[in-house]
């Protein structure tokens, strides 16, 4: 008997791509702050649900072949904003050699191998901490030490407040700065292992997420948005704001969708928009992820000291516009890559 894709997890990572776009890309509406707050969900659960998939992974001793896949997208995502910052750099008339050193210039060594920043791109540190995060989970797994690990959760989500949004409070400005809290030990590790708990745990989880929890979850979520929107606006008056990434508020609003999608499972009806949704998140998110900053750098200089209607369109409401071109690339190059590995298998 086929097993049962897990489609409201698809779904899911769709949602969560339209967050990314929109931490980057803010629509400039009423009440826009506190939507760009909301969309900090996106990566803590993108991290949650490869945590899990993990036992899975395991169980089916796939864990080298999960890390090479994550591996050859890094490098490829790498040489692809390589490329990019050649062309902006010939764009605008700059020295290729001097426009690359520049970016390697601006951050010390130890910024790029312990918190997992790049020169290249700013949102790439999410693979590389990825990366990391497959590493830690090989060797723990292979030592027998998950439990201990689960134990770490709530010393490493403190550690990503008190190094982040908490910052100005806690370490000081000159410790407050967004890659020492959005980086494979304080974002990427706790979110994993949070995943993987549940993950271990997928049958139990589907009977406790009934109609009457699917409700308190889903009165969690105002809740926990407006816990987040309050705890910037109280640092803001204490003239306190750290890095703005994660609050306390936006973690326990993170771990309640997670528990959502989870427990959607149990009552998910398709239909065309569903349908379409998951398509994307199956098979496009993690590309959309990888190449969305581009297509936003292209989108914002074509658009840029223009005032007709397209324009003015894309200054408010660009994250739709930067995730449809996104979406439209993606699934060309998707399925070229498919037509030519049927083509290949013909010959």
């Amino acid at each position: 008997m086929k097993k049962r894709r897990w489609t409201c997890i698809d779904i899911l990572k769709c949602l969560a791509a339209i967050a990314v776009i929109e931490t980057h890309k803010p629509l400039e509406i009423q009440g826009g702050d506190e939507f760009l707050i909301l969309c900090r969900f996106a990566v803590p659960v993108f991290f949650m649900i490869t945590g899990f998939f993990y036992p899975e992974t395991v169980a089916k001793k796939r864990e080298l072949k999960q890390f090479g896949k994550i591996f050859t997208i890094t490098i490829g995502a790498n040489l692809l904003y390589l490329l990019w910052e050649i062309l902006l750099a010939v764009e605008k008339r700059e020295n290729i050699k001097e426009a690359l050193l520049a970016r390697f210039e601006e951050r010390v060594p130890e910024d790029f191998i312990l918190w997992n920043f790049s020169p290249l791109s700013p949102h790439l540190w999410y693979l590389q901490a990825l990366l990391y995060v497959l590493v830690i989970a090989f060797i723990v797994e292979h030592l027998g030490l998950r439990k201990l690990a689960y134990l770490a959760i709530p010393v490493l989500l403190a550690g990503s407040l008190i190094k982040g949004s908490y910052s100005l409070l806690f370490v000081g400005k000159e410790d407050c700065h967004i890659y020492y809290a959005r980086n494979f030990l304080y974002c990427g590790l706790p979110f994993f292992w949070l995943g993987c708990w549940f993950g271990s745990r997928k049958e139990a989880l589907l009977s406790f997420l009934d109609r009457k929890k699917m409700g308190f979850l889903l009165c969690g979520l105002p809740v926990f948005w407006n816990m987040a929107v309050m705890e910037q606006k109280w640092l803001e008056k204490r003239n306190a704001l750290g890095t703005q990434e994660e609050y306390a508020g936006t973690i326990f609003l993170a771990i309640c969708i997670f528990l959502l999608f989870i427990g959607w499972q149990n009552f998910y009806v398709e239909n065309s928009l569903t349908r379409a949704l998951a398509k994307v998140g199956k098979d496009y998110s993690m590309l959309i992820y990888v190449l969305h900053y581009a297509v936003l750098q292209a989108l914002s200089r074509c658009f840029k000291g223009r005032r007709s209607l397209l324009a003015m369109g894309y200054q408010q409401y660009g994250m739709m516009f930067v995730f449809a071109v996104t979406v439209v690339m993606v699934a060309v190059y998707v399925n070229a890559r498919a037509c030519l590995k049927n083509h290949s298998r013909k010959l």
